[in-house]
């Protein structure tokens, strides 16, 4: 009997050997396996066009030198899909993407929104977006003094799907500049329209379940009244830990990826970055900041 089960041992033995690599150690499942896309938002400081147009109070055109710096910062920060703020239009961003950064985003996206100054919101990306909405003309309720307001620059909403065929929605917005007092309530009030209209068009559902990130300047900082409005949604910061982490050239953290629990679950831990390398400072007085997500 001992014979015959170890003749059966050393065959089974050569037939593994013959096989090679017939056998395997499978597929490995770890995240750190997976693939990921990176998302950054940058608020870029009055890039204008030397265009001037009527019925707006818009700046001269930025100096070539300051679109090279801005142009080396988001080539090196290497994200795949980027939320833009204060772009004066389309045009100019859709240059800027040709002429600084080589044509590296595949998709150029902005929207005309109600700031007098022209400044609106944008998106760069590699992804196909989907579903393009501006809530520019949504008209809601400033709680304090109760008159009727809109977002100060827009809030834009895109769809797109990652390369393992999972779609994201992508919200980002320019929020009311300035302190506290009156500003901040306004913002307050723009912050909770906001996660009003995440709900209604159920970017994320009653039970958390929906891959959505909103990225922008947020001009808030994080423990303040207009950042807690977002916990209803809710909302995680993943550089909440980060023990230094201003983005503003004023020492106060003003941008924000913000992600939903479905992102969150996605969120590679550690990737949080706020761009610090130059030419950051002489890009903007904005530090362009970004995440890296599972696809």
């Amino acid at each position: 009997m001992w014979k015959k089960t170890k003749f059966i041992f050393v065959l089974v033995f050569l037939m593994i050997i013959a096989a090679g690599c017939a056998i395997s150690p499978g597929p490995d499942n770890s995240q750190s396996a997976k693939a990921y896309f990176r998302v950054g938002t940058y608020n870029v400081r009055d890039m204008f066009d030397d265009v001037d147009d009527p019925g707006k109070s818009d700046d001269p055109a930025t100096d070539p030198d300051r679109l090279k710096a801005l142009a080396d910062v988001i080539l090196t920060s290497g994200c795949d899909i980027l939320a833009v703020q204060e772009v004066e239009n389309l045009d100019e961003l859709t240059i800027f993407n040709r002429n600084y950064l080589g044509e590296y985003y595949s998709s150029v996206t902005l929207l005309e929104g109600n700031d007098p100054r022209g400044i609106d919101v944008g998106i760069l990306s590699n992804f196909d977006l989907i579903n393009v909405r501006s809530f520019r003309d949504r008209e809601f309720e400033e709680g304090f003094t109760g008159s009727t307001i809109r977002f100060s620059r827009d809030l834009i909403a895109v769809q797109f799907y990652d390369d393992s065929g999972r779609e994201w929605t992508l919200l980002t917005t320019h929020l009311k500049a300035g302190g506290g007092g009156h500003n901040s309530i306004r913002r307050q009030a723009q912050v909770e329209e906001i996660t009003r209209i995440i709900r209604e068009e159920n970017y994320v559902d009653p039970f958390g379940r929906g891959l959505t990130i909103l990225a922008g300047d947020l001009n808030a900082e994080p423990w303040t009244e207009e950042l807690d409005a977002l916990t209803d949604v809710p909302f995680s910061d993943p550089g909440r830990d980060v023990p230094s982490r201003e983005t503003h050239a004023s020492g106060k953290t003003l941008d924000y990826i913000l992600l939903s629990p479905d992102a969150d679950a996605r969120y590679v831990v550690g990737s949080y970055t706020i761009f610090n390398e130059e030419p950051a400072e002489a890009a903007s007085d904005h530090r362009l900041v970004h995440v890296d997500l599972y696809e």
